[in-house]
């Protein structure tokens, strides 16, 4: 992958999605972040917004510069609507920026499985 590619990590064992900091730089650096899912399409979108409000996920980024967002809801949630990312692994997904927005899209059908130990072991930030 280049250092150009907007990546995130979906890692189903621990219902846990890590956005590297260069996505989020992407889009502004957000200081809190609104998930999307479209399941007829099954892309995730990762929309920044600097407004908190009872749906928005405050930014923070742990020592190795990623974000971390634990959602058993979600992750269950699109394995069954979608029927995709059914196995207990991690997935990196490479996402496209949005035109007119503060916002990436991941089409989660193009997930490939990562090496095991990657930076999304062992860490727990934000629950939702």
């Amino acid at each position: 992958m280049s250092e150009q590619e907007l990546t995130i990590r979906i890692d189903t064992r621990y219902n846990r999605i890590c956005i590297h900091r260069k996505t989020l730089k992407a889009i502004g650096n957000p200081t809190f972040v609104h998930l999307g899912y479209r399941a007829d399409t099954k892309e995730l979108m990762v929309l920044g917004t600097w407004i908190d409000d009872r749906k928005s996920i405050r930014v923070r980024y742990t020592g190795s510069g990623s974000f971390y967002i634990n959602s058993k809801g979600l992750i269950e949630g699109i394995r069954s609507v979608s029927q995709i990312l059914l196995n207990n692994d991690s997935y990196i997904v490479v996402g496209i920026k949005a035109d007119q927005l503060p916002a990436i899209s991941f089409c989660l059908t193009e997930a490939i499985i990562s090496p095991e130990g990657g930076p999304a072991d062992g860490l727990q930030e934000k629950n939702t």
